[in-house]
């Protein structure tokens, strides 16, 4: 069998009898060859296969063209022969055909071994574990800081909650839950010994409201607000509101928040850098026939942890793995610089991190592959969002596809066939990870009826196998992506136990993600601590309703008739 690489310029495979799928590269010299500019590594195989590792080796060597070792002169040679461009094109794409050819008639143990070698970069070590525990403090401690919050990737801003739900807050509270297209109006009713109960109702927010002026918006939602109570026969009270408003959001106190921009086709005119709060008071007070306080404004990420810590009183972080991911945690007052306003004598406050943006400047270079580069590239906010991307339900499909992209065109899945569908960006959907990985061991149904939904009919159950293997190393790396940052949190807080309570798609659907977390948590934290993760139950509503609850405690203020 002939000695077969794959060049990470163009991702196909390539014969080390001269030919590269790049047709310049025949015709360049050595310096201008892209396969010597892309510092490929090359991984012997069995039978003399190789691969590219993606890891930058100190000693480089192209077996694409053999263009390390051409002089200028047999440069020239090669292209006194070439007598057309055309000719020089076919030629390559013989050689690339019989690339494929020789790659997908390799053994399964071989094409397991490029499968295991290209995965290698997705796997985090323990070394590359550490180094991101310590970065992400750093991080955290210059979100914290004044003199370094502004350029801080992990912003870490106040949300100015102050204290836990304990378990005795009692009676009527609303909770509005604006975040996209729709939102959600809630009446909880807490009750004895955790007992509650909740009724809700979505509202759609017609597209020319989402784009026209901000009075619109808001007098839209104290209407909707307005038929709610009303049809829940609560008008006439008085009732705490808690408002999750899930935007770039600068927050300024409990309630007081100025939207920083709008996002999710949203584009009201007149809101930005305004109190989104006092815009909602003043809706309500234009309206005149409904009496509610809007007394708390948060992030799904803090009612995550106000609905868990409601039943749980040691939990002090709040989790969001979803489309996107985020963290808050319970710090001391005394760490937060930005803290600005009486804290009142109390010693701790909700920070949330906006831990998504960590590695903007670059911190996680170190652990990214092209796979991310590709990601980022091609988002709407390259160079932004960083850490979220390597993690939350939004790019982890794609991550998968791009991998297996590669390996179809190097032959090494699927014989090489490919399909329209699998080569579409965004194609192949997070929830398919999840699906893959539920298969029993050594068994594919749900693999197999996955790869038909995208167009692929002729899979064995070997390519199956790699397939899920390949599922498995991003799920994985995400896992322990995340776990690092909750680690890092728990060391910080240095408390004998923490209760993590987590929300988001892709901790509740995928089946590994929980233990795969434990797991790798267990492996940082400081000895002597422990933690144990709490599933949420609507954060973005009850907890958004608990915040309300609290707020009402601490202000002795109980919700009664007028």
């Amino acid at each position: 069998m002939q000695k077969v690489s794959i060049n990470s310029e163009c991702g196909k495979a390539s014969m080390s009898n001269g030919c590269c799928n790049v047709g310049a590269c025949k015709l360049q010299k050595r310096a201008s060859c892209p396969c010597a500019a892309s510092k490929i590594a090359f991984t012997s195989l069995p039978n003399g296969l190789a691969m590219n590792n993606n890891n930058n080796s100190k000693e480089l060597k192209c077996t694409s063209c053999h263009c390390s070792d051409e002089t200028d002169k047999a440069v020239s040679r090669v292209s006194s022969k070439a007598t057309s461009s055309e000719a020089v094109n076919n030629d390559n794409i013989l050689c690339h055909k019989r690339a494929i050819e020789s790659v997908a008639s390799a053994s399964v143990a071989e094409k397991r071994k490029m499968i295991l070698d290209l995965c290698q970069q997705l796997l985090l070590t323990d070394e590359q574990n550490k180094e991101l525990t310590r970065r992400i403090l750093h991080e955290i401690k210059n979100g914290l800081a004044k003199e370094t919050h502004k350029k801080a990737d992990v912003k870490c801003f106040v949300t100015y909650v102050q204290d836990l739900p304990n378990g005795k807050e009692r009676g009527k509270f609303l909770a509005l839950d604006l975040g996209g297209t729709n939102f959600r109006v809630l009446l909880i009713h807490l009750k004895e010994e955790h007992d509650f109960q909740m009724e809700s109702r979505i509202y759609a927010i017609p597209e020319h409201i989402m784009v026209g002026s901000g009075k619109q918006l808001f007098d839209h939602i104290a209407e909707c607000l307005c038929n709610f109570v009303s049809e829940h026969e609560v008008k006439h009270e008085r009732l705490p509101l808690g408002f999750t408003f899930s935007f770039p959001l600068k927050q300024l106190g409990l309630t007081k928040g100025l939207l920083v921009t709008w996002t999710k086709g949203f584009n009201c005119e007149g809101v930005i850098n305004e109190d989104v709060v006092q815009l909602l008071k003043d809706a309500i007070a234009r309206r005149g026939d409904i009496k509610i306080d809007v007394c708390a404004i948060l992030n799904d990420t803090t009612g995550t942890l106000m609905s868990c810590a409601w039943k749980n009183p040691s939990c002090k972080i709040g989790l969001i793995v979803g489309t996107g991911s985020n963290a808050c945690y319970v710090e001391q007052v005394k760490e937060c610089e930005m803290f600005d306003g009486d804290t009142h004598g109390k010693p701790h406050v909700v920070i949330n991190t906006e831990w998504g943006a960590f590695g903007n400047n670059g911190s996680l270079n170190f652990v990214r592959t092209e796979f991310d580069d590709e990601i980022d590239r091609h988002s709407i906010n390259p160079g932004q969002q960083i850490f979220e991307k390597m993690i939350s339900g939004m790019y982890m499909g794609e991550l998968v596809r791009l991998v297996m992209v590669k390996m179809v065109q190097a032959g090494v899945l699927f014989k090489g066939h490919s399909s329209d569908v699998l080569m579409t960006r965004g194609q192949f959907f997070t929830k398919y990870v999840s699906e893959i990985e539920a298969d029993e061991p050594d068994t594919y149904s749900n693999c197999h009826m996955v790869l038909e939904e995208l167009g692929l009919t002729e899979v064995t159950d070997d390519d199956c196998a790699n397939v899920r293997y390949i599922c498995e190393c991003v799920s994985k790396r995400a896992a322990h992506l995340v776990s690092c940052g909750i680690a890092t949190l728990i060391n910080k807080m240095n408390e004998p136990h923490v209760t993590v309570g987590v929300d988001g798609s892709v901790y509740r659907f995928h089946p590994k993600f929980h233990s795969l977390m434990v797991e790798k948590i267990a492996q940082i934290v400081k000895p002597g601590l422990t933690f144990e993760l709490m599933l949420s139950e609507d954060g973005s509503g009850r907890g958004a309703a608990l915040v309300a609850a609290v707020a009402s405690r601490e202000d002795n203020v109980s919700p009664k008739k007028k």
